[in-house]
C-alpha cells in the first residue's frame, strides 16, 4: 500500500494510538449525542472516518485489550482474566512493529503484556496514569456507597499531577523533540473508568435537567434479562443499588459525560501538540481512537462494566482514525472489531507475519471510502467457567474487604459456586445480535425495532428461525477459530544431549512464577 508521505528516511507511517478506558460510542457527539460532550473528537471525525458499529472482542479491560493486540479471540488462548496477559512465546502487534523498526512508546496503564513480552514489544514506557476524581459520595454503609459515584476532583484539568494529563504532556514533548521515526505512541489513559469524578473545570457541566432532557437511561430489572440486570441477585443487588433515585442513575450518567469530557479535552490537547510538531510530522502521521469497552453509567440502574456482559453499552465503542492520504469526513457503516485498528496498522507499516490472526484491515473504508462490509458479523466473549478464574477474589482477585469498590461484583461472580457470570458468546451484525449461554440467559435481539435491547427474543418462536441462523453463524466461528497453529516449528527427534533448564528460561516460560504468593489487585490503583 502506497500512501503520500512527504520523503524521509524511512517512508513509513507513524502511528499515535489515543485509547482511553471505559468510552461507550452513544456518548460522543459525533454518535448522535445532542450534549457538547466531545468537541474535538466531533471535529476530528470530520478530518478523516468514523466507523459507526465498531465492538469490543471481550468487555473488561485486560482481556478487551489481550485481543486487541494478538488478533485473537478469548476462546483461542484465554486471556478470559485482569491477571492472565499476553505471554512471551505469543506474537503480538506491538511486538511485530517494534522488530520490523518502529519505535515503541507508551504512556499509561499496561494491562495487557507481561514483564518479558513487554519488553519484546515496546522501547519505553512511562506508567502514568488516572486523575483526581475526590472522594466517595457517600458514607460506608450507606445505600450508593458501590455506586462509584464521588464527589468531583479538587486538582484542576491542566496539572500534571493528573496523570492522564501527564501523559498526554510526556507524549507532545516527545513529538517535538525530533523523535525516532516510524514511530508508534500508544497512550491507555484512565478515560471514564470509575469511580466516576472529573476535574474541577468539568464537574459542573452539562446541569442534570439538561441530561434527562438530552438522553434517556434505560429501565431497569426487565423481565427475560440476564440475572446480572435484576434487583433479586444481580448488579443492583450486590451493589445495594436498588432503593436509589433515578436522579442518582442521572447523576451517574452526568458524570461519567464529564469524565468524557476532560479525555476529550486531553485528546485536543494532543491533537494540538502533533500540529505544533513542525517538520510536517503530522502529514506523516496515522492516528487512531478508540477504547477497551463502554460503561452502564446509570443505564438499566447499573453501573462500570460487568465481564459476564455483551451489552451494546460495553461493546460498542467509539473509532474514528485519520490517515496520511485518508479521506475525510467518511462514516463506515460495516461492523468493525478492535483487533482491525492494529491489523490497519502493520498493513500500513509493511509488516507481514504468517503468525494467524483474525483482524482485519480498514484501508478500504479510510482510503476509498467503502462502507465496509455491511453484511459482516463481529464477535465477543466474556464470562467464566473454572475457579481459577474467580476464586480468591472474583475476576479481578481483590481483597476480601467490603470497603473495597470491587468487592461486590467479586461476589457476584463467585456466587452460584463460580457460577454468577457463566461464559456467554455474542455474534452480531446490524439488524440481530445473539448472545449464548450454556449455563445462564442467552439473549436475541431484534436490533432494527430493538435498538436499546430491551425485549430479549430467546426461545420466542416467532423468532426461532433468526436463532437457529444466528447459532449456525457462531458455530461455524468456533470451529473456523478454534485453534491456531504455534509460530515456532519442532524437530520431530529427540534433543541431541541433555540442555538443563536455567532459571531465566523457567522464569520466562513460568511468569509469573507459580510459587510467588498470590498477587491481589487494588483496581483503583491500577487504573488510576
Amino acid at each position: 500500500v502506497l500512501l503520500p508521505l512527504a520523503l524521509s528516511a524511512d517512508p513509513r507511517p507513524n502511528f499515535i494510538f489515543f485509547f482511553p478506558d471505559t468510552l461507550r460510542a452513544e456518548s460522543f457527539g459525533a454518535y448522535g449525542n445532542k450534549l457538547p460532550v466531545s468537541p474535538n473528537l466531533d471535529k476530528f471525525a470530520a478530518q478523516g472516518t468514523r466507523f459507526e458499529q465498531a465492538h469490543v472482542m471481550h468487555t473488561q479491560c485486560s482481556p478487551s485489550r489481550a485481543t486487541m493486540m494478538t488478533g485473537r479471540y478469548m476462546h483461542v488462548l484465554g486471556h478470559r482474566t485482569q491477571i492472565h496477559l499476553i505471554r512471551a512465546y505469543e506474537d503480538n502487534y506491538w511486538r511485530l512493529l517494534k522488530e520490523a523498526g518502529y519505535h515503541v512508546q507508551w504512556y499509561g496503564k499496561n494491562d495487557a503484556l507481561s514483564a518479558t513480552s513487554f519488553n519484546l514489544s515496546v522501547s519505553g514506557w512511562e506508567n502514568d496514569i488516572g486523575y483526581d476524581s475526590g472522594s466517595n459520595a457517600f458514607k460506608f454503609g450507606e445505600a450508593g456507597y458501590w455506586s462509584m459515584l464521588s464527589t468531583g476532583g479538587s486538582t484542576h484539568a491542566n496539572s500534571t499531577k493528573n496523570k492522564d494529563y501527564l501523559a498526554v504532556s510526556k507524549a507532545i514533548d516527545f513529538l517535538k523533540s525530533s523523535p525516532p521515526e516510524p514511530f508508534a505512541i500508544f497512550l491507555p489513559t484512565r478515560g471514564a473508568h470509575p469511580p466516576y469524578g472529573a476535574p474541577p473545570e468539568f464537574s459542573d457541566k452539562f446541569p442534570l435537567p439538561e441530561v434527562k432532557e438530552a438522553i434517556k437511561l434505560r429501565p431497569p430489572n426487565l423481565a427475560g434479562k440476564p440475572e446480572y440486570h435484576s434487583f433479586r441477585d444481580g448488579i443492583p443487588h450486590y451493589r445495594n443499588l436498588t432503593y436509589l433515585s433515578d436522579d442518582t442513575f442521572y447523576e451517574i450518567q452526568r458524570t461519567y459525560l464529564q469524565m468524557i469530557s476532560y479525555t476529550d479535552w486531553t485528546f485536543g490537547q494532543l491533537l494540538e501538540g502533533l500540529d505544533q510538531a513542525g517538520s510536517g510530522l503530522v502529514d506523516r502521521t496515522a492516528v487512531f481512537f478508540s477504547s477497551d469497552h463502554g460503561d452502564f453509567a446509570g443505564d438499566y440502574h447499573m453501573i462500570e462494566k460487568w465481564p459476564g456482559g455483551a451489552d451494546d453499552v460495553l461493546t460498542r465503542v467509539p473509532l474514528v482514525a485519520r490517515i496520511p492520504g485518508g479521506l475525510q469526513g467518511h462514516v463506515a457503516t460495516g461492523p468493525v472489531q478492535t483487533a482491525d485498528i492494529m491489523e490497519t496498522m502493520i498493513t500500513m507499516a509493511g509488516v507481514n507475519s504468517t503468525w494467524v490472526r483474525f483482524g482485519q484491515s480498514l484501508l478500504p473504508q479510510l482510503l476509498h471510502g467503502t462502507p465496509g462490509d455491511n453484511a459482516r458479523f463481529v464477535f465477543s466473549e466474556g464470562g467464566f467457567s473454572f475457579a481459577s478464574e474467580l476464586f480468591p477474589g472474583g475476576s479481578d482477585h481483590v481483597p476480601d474487604d467490603p470497603r473495597g469498590m470491587y468487592w461486590p461484583r467479586a461476589q457476584e461472580e463467585m456466587n452460584h459456586d463460580g457460577n454468577g457470570s457463566p461464559k456467554w458468546v455474542m455474534v452480531r451484525n446490524l439488524t440481530a445480535k445473539l448472545v449464548y449461554r450454556p449455563r445462564g440467559i442467552s439473549e436475541l435481539y431484534d436490533l432494527k425495532n430493538d435498538p436499546q435491547e430491551l425485549n430479549n427474543l430467546h426461545q420466542n418462536p416467532e423468532h426461532g428461525q433468526l436463532e437457529r441462523e444466528m447459532m449456525a453463524v457462531m458455530a461455524e466461528w468456533l470451529v473456523q477459530t478454534g485453534d491456531v497453529p504455534p509460530v515456532r516449528n519442532d524437530h520431530r527427534g529427540p534433543p541431541t544431549y541433555p540442555d538443563a533448564l536455567s532459571v531465566q528460561s523457567c522464569t520466562e516460560l513460568m511468569e509469573p512464577d507459580p510459587k510467588q504468593p498470590f498477587p491481589y489487585n487494588d483496581l483503583l490503583a491500577v487504573n488510576g
